[in-house]
């Protein structure tokens, strides 16, 4: 094929021997060939892909009875809330921000945009979610004061030795920016008030201040997501109710939910979390506690901890708890109903 093209390029130099060289025959049979050449070599790419899909169809379709075939790519998931109809956002009502464990009064679905994992919590006075991704981590809070805000514990890595705070805008919104090393990365807060009576709070690891700020910029506050867990406590303590939620979306071969917790409490002081997280390897092991139709062991002296496929189901007394008793942790476990779907939130 070479030889066929330098003795075209020989014929027309010849032909032009002793006077300028018109380019544009070369130029235009180059093209051709190169067009010729493309459109081979995608023929060839596109026969090869092909030949090799036709060859993983057949190792599925050939594989023997009682093998697992190929599993196929997982597909992005989405880390979202299902939303609340009917329900205000924070803008809107602040007084109900952290009333209700059932119900988040922000959006961030542009915030966990590309989260590894994302964590939401909802009740005692605070909204809040935690997010992990390949950019690090950050957590933002919601509060109907900054007292509430001041009392929740650190839950980014930093130095502790916070620097000067300096004015930012969110959004339109007047609030403050301060940072603190945290090894060779800054953890940024940035805190702002979105409406009377409310206040948000973002900690991130973040280049610099307008980083943290435009960060900050991606939450709403004018709409309602759900917190979801995929259980159901149907028998409670006497004067028992719901005060918080909190649940773990993630990317993983086996779906979206990671695990998931509900607090029960009365007004005396008392109060148990109830945990389930996923645990599709979990070998059950025998139990001699009776906890409504399952069966229940100790774990330690403050944990009561059964098997609930495809999961591992806690009740912590202690630490997660306080006040109640053994007797009590096995009567709300023994109420404990499962989702039939863990993939689906919006059925939770």
């Amino acid at each position: 094929m070479s030889g066929d093209l330098d003795q075209r390029l020989a014929t027309m130099l010849q032909h032009q021997a002793g006077g300028d060289v018109d380019p544009t025959p070369i130029v235009r049979h180059a093209r051709h060939r190169g067009r010729r050449l493309r459109l081979r070599r995608r023929g060839l790419v596109a026969a090869g892909a092909a030949a090799a899909c036709a060859a993983l169809a057949v190792v599925v379709m050939v594989a023997p009875l009682g093998r697992t075939p190929v599993a196929a790519p997982v597909t992005p998931i989405a880390l979202v809330l299902p939303d609340a109809p009917g329900q205000p956002g924070a803008v809107a009502r602040p007084d109900l921000v952290g009333t209700d464990p059932g119900v988040m009064h922000f959006v961030t679905d542009a915030l966990v945009h590309g989260a590894v994992s994302a964590t939401w919590t909802a009740g005692r006075g605070v909204e809040s979610v935690e997010l992990r991704g390949p950019n690090g981590q950050a957590r933002l809070m919601l509060a109907r004061s900054t007292e509430m805000l001041d009392e929740q514990q650190q839950t980014l890595g930093s130095e502790g030795r916070p620097r000067q705070h300096s004015d930012v805008r969110v959004e339109g919104h007047p609030g403050v920016a301060w940072f603190d090393a945290a090894g060779d990365r800054q953890l940024w807060f940035v805190r702002w008030q979105p409406a009377d009576g409310l206040w948000a709070q973002l900690d991130i690891y973040a280049a610099g201040r307008d980083e943290a700020t435009a960060a900050a910029g991606r939450v709403r506050f004018d709409g309602a997501q759900r917190c979801v867990v995929p259980f159901r406590l149907q028998t409670l303590p006497s004067g028992g109710r719901l005060l918080a939620c909190s649940v773990t979306l993630g990317r993983s071969e086996h779906g979206v939910f990671t695990s998931g917790s509900l607090v029960v409490g009365d007004g005396s002081g008392r109060w148990l979390t109830v945990r389930a997280q996923l645990a599709p390897d979990y070998e059950a092991k025998a139990g001699d506690l009776v906890a409504g139709p399952y069966r229940a062991r100790r774990q330690g002296g403050d944990v009561l901890e059964m098997g609930v496929g495809p999961c591992v189901v806690e009740a912590f007394l202690e630490g997660w708890g306080r006040g109640y008793t053994e007797s009590d942790g096995l009567t709300v476990l023994g109420g404990y109903q499962p989702a039939h779907d863990l993939g689906r939130p919006a059925m939770w």
